[in-house]
């Protein structure tokens, strides 16, 4: 039986309107449906002695994770916690955890793990700790403005306690969609870890996240070993794109335990230093243009930013407006980003 053009436009518009869905069940990702509670206030039940002791990575444990309306829990899930990153368990009181909402055991190559969240939370329970985890996400929205090749971030307000008992943790905290749901989204698949050159990257892609870098003063990164760069595979025939994550090491952060890495001629984090490929004139400006275009949204995107204070913010847009001084004067742009460009992979 043949359909009407009304029934195959009505097919097509309802295919456009559904929420993302999670490939794996062809339900909501727990991401987009998380995301659609604003505010978003999480209490987590969990043995948090067990949490705090725990060193290795993927010893799960049980937990509740309660979504709260006001007084009311609007949802409730069974999950599973581990704690995770290294650099962080050693500095942290609490450590950051990842949660998982598909308990079951599935395939290493399915896409189940789109279930699986990173939560970034305050690793100490001081006014301080938390700003730099407000910073570290304000950072990710600064990226999702220049691409949507991009980790998206929900911001919530996370307490952790143990069963029944009073919260002994809360913070402003945010979960970071999965590589999964981010390739799915971006209908691509994420490299299995294997060395890859930089060279072998999108040369528009790469530029864009090493002025990225340049521009909230990280090195806390690199492409050939994989540290705090994911690499995705963009379908049907590439080409290898560089998503980067985990900032606290940028100056704009300003972490107390943030440092340079020993092989970088810098003595703190709050000194540019440009890690990415060398580029002829033209190549650089057209990086330049994208974000020259995108200055105005970055700035206001700071200034408008609620959880900070105004002159935490004002020392963060000062800092943002001397990249964008550096890259308006190719005088300044040979000294600071062309004499140690292709130096660092």
């Amino acid at each position: 039986m043949r359909l009407s053009f009304f029934a195959l436009l009505g097919g097509l518009l309802l295919c456009i309107c559904l929420p993302a869905q999670s490939p794996q069940t062809g339900t909501e990702s727990i991401f987009v449906r998380l995301s659609q509670y604003d505010p978003l206030e999480v209490l987590i039940e969990t043995d948090i002695k067990q949490l705090r002791r725990e060193k290795n990575d993927d010893q799960w444990q049980p937990a509740v994770f309660k979504v709260f309306r006001g007084d009311s829990i609007a949802l409730q899930l069974d999950v599973l916690v581990t704690a995770r990153g290294n650099m962080r368990r050693k500095t942290c009181q609490f450590p950051p955890v990842k949660i998982r909402f598909s308990p079951q055991n599935t395939e290493p190559d399915s896409l189940a793990d789109t279930q699986e969240l990173k939560l970034v939370s305050s690793c100490k329970n001081t006014a301080l700790d938390e700003q730099w985890v407000q910073k570290e996400y304000l950072l990710y929205e600064l990226y999702n403005l220049l691409t949507e090749q991009s980790f998206r971030v929900k911001k919530a307000s996370i307490r952790f306690a143990n069963p029944g008992k009073k919260a002994v943790m809360q913070s402003f905290s945010f979960l970071l969609e999965s590589e999964k749901e981010m390739a799915a989204r971006l209908n691509a698949r994420p490299m299995k870890p294997k060395a890859v050159s930089f060279k072998g990257l999108d040369p528009a892609s790469a530029d864009r996240m090493s002025v990225f870098q340049y521009m909230i003063g990280n090195t806390d990164w690199s492409v050939r070993v994989r540290h705090n760069v994911k690499i995705l595979y963009l379908l049907p025939e590439g080409p290898l794109v560089p998503i980067p994550y985990d900032f606290d090491y940028a100056a704009l952060v300003g972490t107390d335990y943030s440092a340079p890495s020993p092989q970088l001629p810098i003595q703190s984090v709050q000194e540019r230093y440009f890690m990415g490929l060398c580029r002829d004139d033209v190549e650089f400006q057209k990086v330049f243009d994208l974000f020259l275009s995108k200055k105005e949204a970055i700035l206001k995107h700071c200034e408008q930013f609620p959880d900070l204070p105004k002159s935490v913010k004002k020392q963060m847009t000062n800092y943002i407006e001397e990249f964008y001084n550096i890259i308006k004067s190719p005088e300044l742009v040979k000294r600071d980003i062309k004499n140690t460009c292709g130096k660092i992979r």
